[in-house]
């Protein structure tokens, strides 16, 4: 893992990575509860998901794992790398590739174009936490991600033909 940045101290790095597992943990389980201690509440959060759907708050990220929660099984979640961390005073990103197994639970209810078995997908991920939670107490929480599909292994970079 890569640390950088100017500031932050052993304690912040460990209390970011301490919201990221326990985000990446309640991932797998669809877990309302475990994400509920990550992200800032009221209608502070905003995401990117994996889904290509942006959701403009907190709960609109619960309603999601909601529906979620009779549509697909994550089976897996990969140990993440190239994991890098930066924090400056208040405010820190993380940034990490990873890879996660869905299946379709339910496909004629879903909607949705999922495998019925589990298929590996490279995926990867930006958080963006500030040292600040909704009523302005100094708790770090997790005010933005973005997630987005990997290139296939394998594939050059443009421009770098590698």
């Amino acid at each position: 893992m890569a640390i950088t940045g100017l500031e932050g101290t052993e304690a912040d790095r460990k209390e970011i990575l301490r919201l990221h597992n326990q985000w990446m943990r309640a991932n797998v389980h669809l877990d309302i509860a475990a994400a509920t201690g990550v992200f800032v509440g009221g209608s502070g959060f905003h995401g990117f998901n994996l889904n290509g759907h942006t959701y403009g708050k907190h709960d609109e990220w619960m309603k999601l794992w909601d529906f979620l929660h009779g549509v697909m099984d994550i089976v897996d979640l990969r140990e993440e790398t190239d994991l890098r961390l930066s924090i400056d005073r208040d405010m820190a990103f993380l940034t990490f590739e990873a890879t996660i197994a869905l299946e379709n639970a339910s496909a004629a209810a879903s909607g949705m174009s999922l495998p019925a078995t589990a298929v590996p997908m490279r995926f990867r991920g930006t958080e963006i936490f500030i040292r600040r939670d909704e009523n302005g107490a100094r708790n770090w929480k997790m005010w933005h991600c973005h997630y987005s599909p990997h290139a296939p292994a394998g594939e050059p970079r443009p421009g770098f033909g590698d």
